[in-house]
């Protein structure tokens, strides 16, 4: 197994070589961004799935992103977990102090996410006041912890709870932060929905283009709750007649924003089902619930990749508690779609293994984006359990791009 250990040694070299010379600000330029979250509660999983930002190799991503912080009552950007962030565990100054090793890297706050919503931002946008506020006050916020930046990821305008003027409101939002972030140099980004529906309710893309300095699309999720569907296909067919990263890629490509502009999200989350188990057991059919918890995210209808990969390789005649005996995964690769699914008993996954990275990440150079997204690394199998290497999801990109030389 390619340990931890052996792959930050070689991230120091690869810097130490790229440094023209000792103290030089100057760094490399790679043609891709690579975009690395970081879940910070991911430290609180149990045994092998928790993560400490000590495991994350400086060298892979060219940004990484904390997440989340969010917004307290007066409007002001803050920590959703002091603990965690700032107080004892300090994951703020460890996550900040990787720019040591790599000094070329850019390490990012994030704001929002899912379980934030939206209304308080819906409110915080819509005066000039508040607006400005916010953008003072979250100026002040990186600076003081160190961060490169802000990503904004309000989930999502107009919805939620928002009103019809979050759309132009997002717009005044953005171009209130760039105002205030240039003089400092600060960076300033956006993760952005890839359903259409979102897209045209609550972005005006022409002008965020021209605001930010890059957005993250989350392509993924596409996939139904009522029955199995694919979950980030990369092109439509039978299997997955609706949207998918081609259709949100076309859309895109219609804004008139450069496609340099645009980083394509890559998960490494699995979506899951419990279904009834039937001799068909292909995308379609109905779903009676989420899938089961995996042992270290705890999250129904969900696996990180690190849990999944565990299941697939031990794949035992001993079945789990409740399951009939002799029962074994089954997996099925859509090479059309660049996805894969699996199944066993009343269990139906989802989800991108290195194979279908590989395929998603040159279609990604071929369409001339900007770079990739991880959304997270620390469900990839940072332990180097199942592929014989540490981070295979994100290597496989790695290798791809070229940063990385293959096998």
């Amino acid at each position: 197994m390619q340990s931890l250990v052996s792959l930050r040694i070689g991230a120091l070299l690869l810097w130490s070589w790229g440094v023209l010379v000792a103290g030089d600000s100057k760094c490399p330029e790679r043609p891709y961004r690579v975009v690395c979250y970081l879940a910070s509660w991911a430290n609180y999983r149990e045994g092998s799935g928790s993560f400490n930002i000590s495991y994350i190799v400086p060298d892979h991503c060219t940004h990484l992103v904390y997440t989340f912080a969010g917004l307290n009552i007066g409007g002001g950007i803050d920590s959703l977990d002091y603990w965690n962030d700032i107080n004892v565990n300090k994951g703020y100054q460890k996550f900040v102090s990787l720019k040591e090793e790599n000094p070329c890297l850019k390490v990012m706050l994030a704001i929002g996410g899912w379980n934030e919503g939206s209304e308080k931002y819906s409110l915080m946008a819509e005066q000039e006041s508040t607006r400005e506020a916010f953008a003072d006050q979250t100026l002040r916020y990186l600076v003081h912890y160190g961060f490169d930046g802000l990503d904004l990821d309000w989930e999502y305008p107009t919805m939620r709870g928002g009103i019809p003027e979050d759309r132009d409101n997002f717009v005044l939002l953005v171009q209130t932060l760039r105002k205030r972030f240039s003089p400092r140099k600060k960076l300033l980004t956006a993760a952005i929905s890839a359903s259409k529906q979102i897209l045209t309710a609550g972005y005006d893309l022409p002008k965020l283009c021209d605001e930010l300095d890059f957005i993250n699309l989350m392509t993924y999720d596409y996939a139904s709750n009522d029955k199995t569907a694919l979950d980030a296909p990369l092109y439509s067919d039978y299997n997955s007649p609706g949207e998918t990263i081609d259709s949100t890629i076309a859309y895109i490509g219609k804004s008139g924003c450069p496609m340099r502009k645009f980083s394509l999200g890559i998960t490494t989350h699995a979506k899951t089902y419990t279904v009834v188990p039937g001799r068909l057991m292909a995308p379609g059919i109905k779903a009676t619930g989420p899938g089961l918890p995996g042992p270290y995210t705890l999250s129904p209808g969900s696996l990180g990749y690190n849990e999944l990969c565990e299941m697939l390789k031990t794949n035992r005649t001993t079945p789990a508690p409740g399951q009939p005996a002799g029962s074994v995964w089954t997996v099925k690769a859509m090479a059309q779609n660049a996805v894969k699914y699996a199944y066993r008993d009343d269990q139906w996954v989802t989800f991108d293994g290195v194979e279908t990275i590989g395929t998603k990440v040159q279609y990604a150079m071929d369409k001339k984006l900007g770079g990739i997204m991880f959304w997270t690394i620390d469900t990839d199998d940072f332990q180097g359990d199942c592929h014989n290497e540490a981070y295979p999801l994100l290597q496989t990109a790695l290798r791809t791009l070229g940063y990385v030389k293959k096998p």
